[in-house]
């Protein structure tokens, strides 16, 4: 184990700090905050969130399938990835 490996932790890892503060409502910006407006950006932020794994999940088996011949192991990896996507839809 490398000794002088600094630590990662959780929320640097997942830029929490960001992430937490990606929703800036309109209504509070025109001075009449709407409460189920944070529903709304949170709701929506996380279907992009989830369409971006889709895309990668996407983009990883396209790149599977440009090998010829395709191995075994590709297949049941372009499966498992398959199913990743059909659990997130």
């Amino acid at each position: 184990m490398n000794q002088n490996r600094i630590g990662l932790y959780y929320a640097e890892y997942l830029d929490l700090c960001k992430l937490l503060d990606a929703q800036h409502p309109e209504s509070t910006k025109q001075g009449d905050p709407a409460h189920e407006e944070t529903l709304f950006i949170i709701t929506h932020q996380t279907y992009e969130l989830w369409f971006k794994q889709i895309l990668h999940e996407l983009t990883s088996i396209l790149a599977l399938f440009s090998s010829i011949p395709l191995q075994n192991k590709a297949l049941n990896t372009i499966i498992a990835r398959l199913e990743r996507i059909v659990t997130i839809q």
